[in-house]
């Protein structure tokens, strides 16, 4: 009895399926190999570079923090006595503020007016001169700093006289610890004061008061 070989269709059937198995089976290998291997790889680099960024970050706050605290090595710094109005109280106390130092007497006393206008740092201390009062200009002639602020100042007027005196010799009272014998001129804008504007008379120098420091 003959043995019916197959048709030639058939067997393109057969082969047809088989290739399908394959590329079936390809297709799942691929995809186990990704999840598997490739993407926890993926993630794991993501990771990482997150972690990069986020060192990078908080080293970049560090350097801005350090910048922003600058040391001031001893044989450079000197120390300022700033005076501010004491809360609670009618008086000034002093702070003392590190800078670097100067030579130069204008200088200095560029610092001081600087400083004082900044505000204090302590708590128990409070800011005596007007928002937004700034240096123009600042001289020393014949014994006497004579200091040039904004029109801001004139905002003083308004308050009572202990709080004006209390402002007008922040400013005398830290100067002078430059040079005690020293006076202080102020102008205002530009301008020299009169006599009867406020409660202090700035249309003469002025010198350094002690009753109103706290011992």
């Amino acid at each position: 009895m003959a043995v019916k070989k197959p048709s030639r269709h058939n067997q393109e059937r057969i082969l047809f399926v088989l290739m399908g198995l394959i590329i079936v089976g390809l297709i799942l290998s691929g995809y186990f190999l990704f999840v598997r291997k490739i993407l926890p790889e993926l993630s794991s680099g993501k990771e990482t570079s997150t972690a990069t960024t986020a060192s990078s970050g908080v080293s970049a706050m560090s350097e801005d923090m350090a910048a922003a605290n600058e040391f001031i090595p001893q044989e450079e710094a000197q120390d300022l006595r700033i005076f501010f109005g004491l809360k609670g109280s009618d008086l000034l106390t002093s702070e003392l503020r590190r800078v670097r130092k100067r030579t130069m007497l204008i200088a200095q006393a560029r610092q001081i007016v600087e400083t004082l206008l900044e505000g204090p740092i302590t708590g128990n201390l409070y800011q005596l001169f007007p928002k937004g009062t700034a240096l123009r200009g600042l001289f020393f002639d014949a014994g006497t700093f004579i200091v040039d602020l904004s029109r801001e100042f004139t905002a003083l007027n308004k308050l009572g006289a202990a709080e004006q005196t209390l402002a007008v010799y922040s400013l005398v009272n830290s100067l002078t610890e430059l040079d005690p014998k020293a006076r202080v001129k102020i102008l205002i804008n530009g301008s020299e004061p009169t006599g009867d504007e406020g409660h202090i008379d700035l249309s003469a120098p002025l010198t350094r008061l002690e009753s109103l420091i706290q011992n």
